[in-house]
C-alpha cells in the first residue's frame, strides 16, 4: 500500500514538474514574440494624402528630363487641385476621389472592430552599406465583413511619377531612393488608395526563415535553370534554391508575372508551416531570425487582432492583373500602365474596401 502512494505521489510530482516547465516555457514563448513584435515595429512617418492626377505619361524625353517635368509640374498641380476642389468638373467625374476623412479612415484603421485595410509586402535586397532596391511589390486590401482579400502583384519596372522627386522612374528604385516611406508613396502615386501597413523583408534573411521552417514546398510549372536546375513538377526546396526560384524571371515566357506567382505559392506554403503545430518549437529561432529581417508598421497589438480576427480573409484571395506594356523610353526598359489602367485597379480597390 505504502509502496502504491509512493508512485502515486512521484507521478503527481512529475506531472506538476511537467505543467510547471510547459507554463514557464510559454510565458518565455510569449515574451519572446512580443520583443520580436516590438523588434520589428518600425512606423512611416506622416504625410498628407495627396490625390494623384493620372495623367497620361510622356514616352518621348528629349534634352534634360528634370527640365520637362519641372515645366509641366505647374499643370499637374493646378489639375490635382482642380480635381480636389471642384466635384463637378470632368476631372472629377472620371474619377472617384477621395476626401480627406476617408483616406484618414483607410489609412488608420481600427483593427479591434475589423475595419478594413490595404497592406503594401515589400521584399527588398538589402546589403550592408547598400539599401538595394525592391524585388518584390504586392498590395493588398482586406475585408473581414466579407472575408475577403484582393491582392495586385506590381512589377518592379513599372513607370510611376516618384513622389517628391518630380521625375519619372521605375517603382522599385523608389526604395533605393527614400527607403519604405518613398516607396508607400509610390504605390499610392500609381493607384490612388491610401495605404494602411505596410510589411518588409529582407530577401537574404528570407533564406534563413526557409531554412528554419525546414523548406517549402512549390508545384514548378516550367523547368528552369537559374542558379538550381528546377525541373517541372512537385518539389522541396531549402532557402537557397527558393530564393532563386522566387527570383528568376528572365527565363519565364510571363516575365514578372510569373515570377510574382512563384512568390506567392513559396510565401504561401511558408506560411503554412508557420501556423503548423509542429513548428512550435522552431519558434524561438525563428522570431530571432524575424527580429532580424522583418519590418512592419503594425503594432504588436494590431498583429494580435489581425491573427485573432482577420484570418479567414486570408484563404480568399483574388489576384488583380496590372496591364501595361513593356518598352524602352531614352533606351531603358519600362514597363508603362495606361491612365485608364491604373484608374480601374483604383476603382476595384476602392470598392473592395468600401464594401460592406
Amino acid at each position: 500500500m505504502m509502496k502504491r502512494v509512493k508512485v502515486v505521489r512521484i507521478i503527481i510530482y512529475t506531472l506538476l514538474s511537467l505543467i510547471t516547465l510547459a507554463i514557464l516555457g510559454g510565458g518565455y514563448l510569449w515574451y519572446s514574440m512580443r520583443q520580436t513584435m516590438d523588434a520589428i515595429y518600425e512606423p512611416l512617418p506622416s504625410t498628407k494624402w495627396e490625390e494623384p492626377v493620372f495623367e497620361a505619361e510622356p514616352t518621348q524625353q528629349v534634352g534634360n528630363a528634370d527640365r520637362i517635368v519641372a515645366q509641366a509640374a505647374p499643370y499637374k498641380n493646378m489639375l490635382s487641385s482642380a480635381v480636389s476642389t471642384l466635384g463637378q468638373t470632368a476631372a472629377s467625374e472620371e474619377m472617384d476621389v477621395l476626401d480627406a476623412g476617408e483616406a484618414d479612415r483607410i489609412r488608420h484603421p481600427d483593427l479591434q472592430r475589423e475595419d478594413p485595410f490595404s497592406l503594401l509586402l515589400l521584399g527588398v535586397d538589402e546589403r550592408v552599406g547598400d539599401r538595394g532596391r525592391s524585388d518584390t511589390m504586392i498590395l493588398l486590401t482586406i475585408q473581414p465583413k466579407s472575408e475577403s482579400a484582393v491582392a495586385i502583384s506590381i512589377p518592379r519596372d513599372t513607370r510611376v511619377l516618384i513622389p517628391h522627386m518630380d521625375k519619372y522612374d521605375k517603382i522599385n528604385h523608389a526604395y533605393a531612393f527614400g527607403g519604405t516611406s518613398l516607396s508607400v508613396q509610390a504605390v499610392e502615386q500609381l493607384f490612388g488608395v491610401p495605404i494602411s501597413y505596410y510589411m518588409k523583408t529582407n530577401m537574404e534573411g528570407f533564406v534563413k526563415i526557409v531554412d528554419t521552417l525546414g523548406g517549402v514546398d512549390v508545384v514548378n510549372k516550367r523547368e528552369f535553370t537559374s542558379n538550381y536546375h528546377f525541373p517541372e513538377g512537385s518539389q522541396h526546396l531549402d532557402g537557397d534554391h527558393a530564393l532563386s526560384y522566387i527570383r528568376m524571371r528572365k527565363e519565364d515566357p510571363q516575365g514578372d508575372f510569373g515570377r510574382t506567382q512563384r512568390q506567392r505559392d513559396v510565401l504561401g506554403n511558408a506560411v503554412e508551416r508557420v501556423t503548423n503545430v509542429s513548428s512550435i518549437l522552431k519558434l524561438p529561432k525563428l522570431l530571432s531570425h524575424l527580429s532580424n529581417n522583418v519590418k512592419t508598421n503594425l503594432s504588436s497589438q494590431d498583429m494580435l487582432a489581425l491573427a485573432k480576427t482577420y484570418r479567414p480573409a486570408i484563404h480568399k484571395v483574388d489576384t488583380l492583373i496590372l496591364n501595361g506594356t513593356g518598352e524602352r523610353i531614352d533606351g531603358i526598359y519600362y514597363y508603362t500602365v495606361k491612365p485608364e489602367d491604373r484608374q480601374n485597379v483604383r476603382q476595384r480597390l476602392l470598392e473592395h474596401l468600401r464594401d460592406s
